[in-house]
C-alpha cells in the first residue's frame, strides 16, 4: 500500500470516528428536549463535555496533525478522486478550527448553551426578557471569543457567518438582502389591500394531536420523505437532528394543524437532504449535507416552493378534506388563497411566504449592529420592537411575542439567521433550473407524481452531502453563483 493509500485510509477512519462523536452529541441534544429530567442536566453536561474532549483529542492528535500536513502540501492533481480531495478538505477545516478554539472554550460553550436553552424556555413561558438578559449577553460574548480564536483579523460576525456558510461574507449578504427588501416592500404595497379581503379564519381548526401527526406524516411521506429513515417527536421549537447517514429525528409542534403541516415539510426537507448522501459519500463520512444556507434552502424549498404551490394542494386537498370536517365545504381556490395570504405577523414561524424573509433579516441586522459595537444585548428588546415597527408595521406587546420567540441565540446559533432568508434565495435559483429540466414538474405534482422533483433534487443536490463547498455546489447545480434575481422573479410571479 502506497503512502497516499495509507493516508487516505487513515483520513477516512479519522473522519468516521469524528462523525461517531457527532452522532452522540446529536442524540444528547435530541434528548435535551425529549426526556431529560431536571436533575439529570448536570450529568448530561459532564457526558457531552467528555465526548467533546475525546473528539478534540483525536482531531488535535499528532497522528491527525501529520495527516493534515500531508494533505495540505499535496497538489490537487495528485488526488485520485473527488472524494479523497473533499475528505482532505473537511479534515483540514476541522483540524484548523479545533486547534484554534481552545477545548476549554468549546466545553464552556456547550455547557452554557444547554443551560441557556432551559433558561430561554422559562423566560419565554413568563415573557420575561430581564430573566433572559444574562444568558443572551454571555452567549454573544462566548461566540465573540470563538470568532476571535478562529480569526482575530476579521469582524467576528464575518468569521461566524463563514463558519456557518463557508465563503459567504457579511458584505455579500447585505447586497442580496438589499435587493430582496426593495422587492418585498414593493410587492407588499401593491397587494396589501387585496390581501386584507382574503378570509383565512377557517384555517384555525381544532384537531387533536394524534390526528395532526397522522395528517402531517401522510403528506410528507407521500411526497418525498422516507419514514424508514426518520422518526417524529414533539417539541416546543421544531428542529431536525441528524444522527447518522440514514437516521434523522424530526421534531415539531402538533398544537395547530396548518402550521404543523408546513413545519413538517420544512424539517423533513432538512431530513431528506440529511439522509440522502450516495453510498460513496457515506463511505467517506461526508453525509449530512452542507450546513447553513444550503440546508435551509432544502427545508424552505419543500415547505414553500413546493408545499405552498397550487399544484401541491390539487393533489393533497381531497385527502385533507376527508380528514378535517371543517374543510369539506371550502373549495380548493379559497383554501389556497388563505394559505398564501400575505399578512405581516410578529412571529417568524407564523409568517407568510413573502414577509417571512424580513424576519431573519431583522435578526441578522441586530447581530451585525452588535458586532459593530452599535447595539448591546441588554437593548435587544427595544431594538427588536423598533425594527418590527419599521419593516412590518407591527410592534410586539411583550417579549414572548418579540425577542424571546427564537431559541437560536440561547443555543449558540449566532451568525446563522441569514441562512433562512438566503435559503429562500437559493431555492428560487434551484426552482429555475428544475423548471428548465422538467417544465411540467408542477403539473406532475398535481397528480401526485413527485418523481421528477425528487430525481432532480437528488441528482443535483442531495446525493453530494459535503462533497462540495456551498459555492461550488450552487454553481454545479445552476451554472451560476448565488443571485437574488430568481427568487425575486418567483415572488413577483406568485403574488402579483
Amino acid at each position: 500500500m502506497s503512502t497516499y493509500e495509507q493516508n487516505i485510509k487513515q483520513l477516512k477512519e479519522t473522519i468516521k470516528i469524528q462523525r461517531y462523536y457527532g452522532s452522540i452529541n446529536s442524540l444528547m441534544a435530541w434528548d435535551l428536549w425529549q426526556g431529560l429530567p431536571v436533575d439529570g442536566r448536570e450529568y448530561r453536561q459532564s457526558v457531552t463535555g467528555y465526548f467533546i474532549k475525546e473528539a478534540s483529542n483525536l482531531i488535535k492528535s499528532n497522528e491527525t496533525k501529520k495527516l493534515v500536513e500531508y494533505f495540505r502540501e499535496l497538489d490537487d492533481n495528485r488526488y485520485e478522486n473527488i472524494y479523497d480531495k473533499a475528505a482532505a478538505r473537511v479534515l483540514i477545516n476541522k483540524y484548523d478550527k479545533a486547534v484554534k478554539v481552545p477545548i476549554e472554550l468549546q466545553i464552556e460553550m456547550n455547557n452554557f448553551t444547554s443551560t441557556a436553552q432551559m433558561a430561554w424556555k422559562e423566560a419565554l413561558d413568563k415573557s420575561d426578557f430581564n430573566m433572559y438578559k444574562p444568558y443572551i449577553k454571555k452567549s454573544f460574548e462566548l461566540k465573540a471569543k470563538v470568532a476571535e480564536a478562529i480569526d482575530n483579523t476579521k469582524n467576528p460576525l464575518d468569521v461566524l457567518v463563514d463558519d456557518v456558510d463557508e465563503g459567504l461574507t457579511v458584505a455579500k449578504i447585505d447586497e442580496l438582502f438589499s435587493e430582496l427588501k426593495v422587492a418585498i416592500i414593493d410587492i407588499l404595497e401593491k397587494i396589501r389591500d387585496k390581501n386584507e379581503t382574503i378570509d383565512d379564519s377557517f384555517l384555525n381548526v381544532n384537531i387533536d394531536k394524534e390526528n395532526v401527526k397522522s395528517i402531517c406524516s401522510h403528506i410528507v411521506e407521500n411526497s418525498f420523505f422516507d419514514k424508514n429513515k426518520g422518526t417524529y417527536q414533539e417539541v416546543l421549537h421544531p428542529v431536525l437532528y441528524g444522527v447518522g447517514p440514514r437516521d434523522v429525528r424530526v421534531t415539531t409542534n402538533y398544537k395547530r394543524l396548518i402550521p404543523c403541516i408546513f413545519s413538517m415539510l420544512h424539517e423533513c426537507g432538512h431530513g431528506i437532504y440529511e439522509y440522502s448522501g450516495n453510498d460513496k459519500v457515506v463511505e467517506y463520512s461526508l453525509y449530512g449535507g452542507i450546513s447553513g444556507t444550503m440546508h435551509e434552502s432544502q427545508s424552505r424549498f419543500y415547505e414553500n416552493l413546493i408545499g405552498k404551490s397550487y399544484e401541491f394542494w390539487q393533489y393533497f386537498y381531497t385527502f385533507l378534506q376527508s380528514e378535517v370536517n371543517e374543510f369539506k365545504n371550502i373549495d380548493l381556490d379559497k383554501f389556497y388563497n388563505a394559505l398564501n395570504k400575505v399578512k405581516p405577523s410578529l412571529r417568524r414561524l407564523d409568517a407568510d411566504e413573502l414577509t417571512y424573509n424580513l424576519h431573519p433579516i431583522i435578526r441578522f441586522e441586530m447581530e451585525k449592529e452588535y458586532f459593530q459595537g452599535n447595539l448591546k444585548t441588554d437593548d435587544f428588546y427595544e431594538a427588536w420592537n423598533a425594527k418590527y415597527k419599521e419593516y412590518l408595521g407591527l410592534e410586539p406587546k411583550n417579549a414572548k411575542e418579540g425577542v424571546l420567540q427564537d431559541v437560536h441565540w440561547a443555543s449558540g446559533h449566532i451568525g446563522y439567521f441569514q441562512s433562512y432568508t438566503l435559503g429562500n434565495v437559493y431555492g428560487g435559483q434551484f426552482r429555475n433550473k428544475l423548471l428548465e429540466a422538467y417544465p411540467n414538474v408542477y403539473k406532475e405534482i398535481s397528480f401526485g407524481n413527485f418523481d421528477s422533483l425528487n430525481k432532480w433534487m437528488y441528482e443535483n443536490i442531495h446525493q453530494y452531502g459535503n462533497l462540495y463547498t456551498q459555492n461550488d455546489l450552487i454553481k454545479k447545480a445552476t451554472g451560476e453563483e448565488i443571485k437574488s434575481k430568481y427568487f425575486i422573479d418567483y415572488l413577483y410571479e406568485k403574488f402579483l
